[in-house]
């Protein structure tokens, strides 16, 4: 269940916050101290301008730090300026301002209390989502707990699980959050059934080539407890779906793309 994640989480940022304690206790002060006296709060706290490609490729690392600490999420905005000052003064070592082996367990129960409460309000959120889409005119609710409802029916064949299908798709979370969509890119995408999770592999093979379907997917459907990218842990996802083609096997080898319902996460 959503707890197991947590505690997993919870190893997770644990072992940064170790990393932290130990680079705070064994660095002294060196060439970083000319950021000393708000040089790094200023850009903390502010957005600098991306206009080299120095600058972007900077802003991308740090985007590939944000994701490694994304758990931290579960903490309100002001919460996370303070997170982001202790990293700043580790960062320039410049000394702790707190008892850091006094603080550290306060500070994992703390992640562990707010990581549960979301884990726990996500997934009575997915819930209801599930409710309200298996309610809609003409949607039905399979054995699996999938919820598909046609939009439009197609008149070709259905796609089999060994087959490959170009398809056009909006992916969006309960909240209404899109975090990927094939029609943004203006480009359809290709790809196997048995390269996507559980929920997209029976969802298409319930279409026509042609049609349209919403497809509502329970979590342990979808990315279960990992999540996936910008898919939070035990999500509830929607997907609306045009099945464009099946595509026969020689057209389909050597076709590649990636969609948001890649199957590298847990999928059964």
């Amino acid at each position: 269940g959503h707890r197991a994640a947590v505690d997993r989480r919870e190893m997770r940022v644990l072992a940064i916050l170790a990393a932290v304690i130990w680079s705070a206790e064994c660095r002294s002060v060196g060439s970083f101290g000319a950021f000393r006296g708000g040089g790094w709060g200023d850009l903390l706290s502010s957005k600098p301008k991306l206009d080299t490609d120095e600058a972007k490729a900077l802003y991308a690392l740090g985007c590939n730090v944000g994701r490694q600490l994304g758990d931290l999420d579960c903490f309100g905005e002001d919460e996370l300026e303070t997170v982001l000052s202790g990293l700043r003064d580790t960062l320039t070592r410049t000394p702790a301002r707190v008892e850091l082996k006094e603080h550290l367990p306060r500070a994992a129960e703390m992640f562990k209390l707010r990581a549960e409460a979301k884990a726990s309000a996500a997934a009575a959120a997915g819930q209801s989502a599930l409710a309200a889409a298996a309610k809609e005119t003409g949607a039905t609710t399979t054995g699996t707990g999938l919820v598909i409802r046609t939009l439009s029916e197609g008149s070709g064949p259905a796609p089999a699980a060994s087959d490959r299908v170009r398809v056009h798709y909006t992916g969006s979370l309960v909240d209404g959050t899109v975090f990927d969509s094939s029609l943004t890119r203006g480009e359809p995408l290709e790809f196997a059934l048995g390269q996507v999770v559980a929920g997209w592999r029976e969802g298409l093979q319930l279409m026509k080539e042609g049609g349209k379907a919403k497809l509502t997917l329970p979590s342990q459907l979808a990315y279960g407890e990992r999540g996936h990218a910008l898919i939070p842990p035990n999500s509830v996802l929607t997907f609306e779906v045009e099945l464009l083609a099946v595509l026969p096997s020689d057209e389909a080898a050597g076709a590649g793309g990636s969609t948001g319902a890649e199957g590298d996460a847990e999928d059964e």
